[in-house]
């Protein structure tokens, strides 16, 4: 291993330790275990958020089968800026965040196999918002804050069966803590009362992929892939607080008696939180170094989805699900003249019913994206790009989300593991 083989990880693993930075601005990530993140690159994003093209030189994290064809090292990482807009009956706000998206390394171990590991956000929980009940005497006064979330750890591996045919596996590990506030403010009296909910949350879970390409006519290739991922569950360990306080001028909590609840005698110390299944199935057409078009259908079972120790009348769960068209295009790969001409121009679309159920509304997210990768040294590029939509609805007194967020993506090359003729 060389030293410039080290620097990548060392670089990987200060990635790591910024995950705790990242933050999501979203009403709806109080429902669920939080807002769910997109488990792939800046690449597959600025596709419309598309799983099905792999390459040698690409790392693939959302299909582990695709990883038997990585022929160089590859360290990816992901950032972004985030602007949302929400909008209510009450008005609207706006809010900015920032996140690390994932950090990931990947390399071929010996012909037709390849190993990755890596690190992204499963579930972000980030919100702040009020409500005022006027219908009844007296008046009441509702704030919810919420934050934390659940990381995922991986490791795949992807294997050639015969030519044209991968198979994979994902083995992750979640891991993160959530706390959950609810406040309560009566008209004419002085103090308000809260509960306080905190989670620890740990579990495992196993997705499988196929990956297959073949070519149909001159210069074109088909693709098609397909991931499931089976029901798992996390186990959750709880406590619960309730206090009494007031709101000083500048909007703080101001905390005047606490009181911890025993979690045992209602059997919620302990519990576990159920994560539906999930299959993608995508195809997808296309030139090699030239062009790629691709659509990709992922079912998930949201109606499988529990949390014991959050309940709430309000909310129910039904299956859900996304669609994601979207492609690249190159002018001229090995262009000399022209830089641009090198660049990889990427767009795409997405429609997601998310499987959250309010007032019987179901909440969808709308968007698009576009983006450029970059070419830098050797094989390593820089991609950059924007996504844009809207999440919700106004409808039924609920929340619509209008957001942009800016996104960049790093993939290093290099080869390792290689012997040298002369030291």
């Amino acid at each position: 291993m060389n030293k410039k083989s080290f620097i990548t990880i060392l670089i990987l693993f200060v990635s790591l330790m910024s995950f705790g930075q990242r933050t999501t601005n979203s009403p709806y990530s109080y429902y669920g275990i939080g807002e769910l993140n997109f488990a792939g690159n800046a690449e597959e994003r600025f596709m419309g958020r598309l799983g099905v093209h792999a390459d040698s030189i690409r790392l693939n994290m959302q299909n582990p089968a695709s990883l038997a064809k990585l022929q160089y090292t590859a360290f990816t990482a992901g950032f972004s800026l985030k602007s949302n807009q929400i909008t209510s009956k009450s008005g609207t706000e706006k809010t900015q965040s920032s996140a690390v998206d994932y950090v990931a390394l990947g390399f071929p171990i010996y012909k037709n196999l390849g190993l990755s590991f890596g690190l992204l956000p499963y579930s972000s929980v980030g919100y702040k918002f009020s409500s005022l009940s006027t219908g009844n005497s007296p008046k009441k006064y509702n704030r919810f804050e919420g934050s934390g979330g659940v990381n995922q750890l991986f490791t795949s591996l992807g294997y050639t069966l015969y030519k044209g045919l991968s198979v994979g596996a994902s083995a992750k590990i979640f891991f993160g803590n959530t706390q959950m506030t609810t406040y309560e403010l009566k008209e004419n009296v002085e103090l308000f009362t809260s509960e306080n909910n905190q989670s620890t949350l740990r579990g495992a879970a196993l997705s499988l992929g196929l990956y297959y390409e073949k070519p149909v006519a001159k210069h074109l290739e088909v693709n098609a892939s397909l991931v499931y991922t089976p029901q798992t569950k996390l186990n959750s360990n709880n406590t619960r607080s309730i206090s009494t306080g007031n709101f000083a001028s500048n909007g703080s909590v101001v905390i005047r008696d606490n009181i911890n609840i025993d979690l045992n005698a209602l059997n919620l110390s302990s519990t576990k939180i159920t994560l539906p299944s999930q299959l993608e199935l995508g195809l997808g057409l296309g030139q090699k170094r030239k062009w790629f078009a691709g659509m990709e259908y992922t079912h998930i079972s949201s109606e499988k989805f529990s949390n014991p120790l959050i309940t709430s009348s309000k909310v129910t769960y039904e299956n859900g699900y996304q669609v994601a068209i979207g492609g690249f295009f190159i002018p001229q790969y090995n262009s000399f003249s022209s830089y641009w001409k090198r660049v990889v121009y990427r767009a795409g679309v997405h429609y997601e019913k998310t499987g959250i159920l309010l007032n019987n509304e179901s909440i969808t997210d709308f968007g698009i994206s576009f983006g450029a990768s970059l070419p830098v040294k050797g094989f390593s590029n820089a991609t950059i790009g924007f996504e844009t939509g809207k999440r919700g609805t106004l409808s039924q007194n609920l929340v619509k989300e209008n957001y942009f967020n800016l996104r960049i993506g790093f993939t290093l090359n290099d080869k390792w593991f290689q012997k040298t003729k002369y030291q």
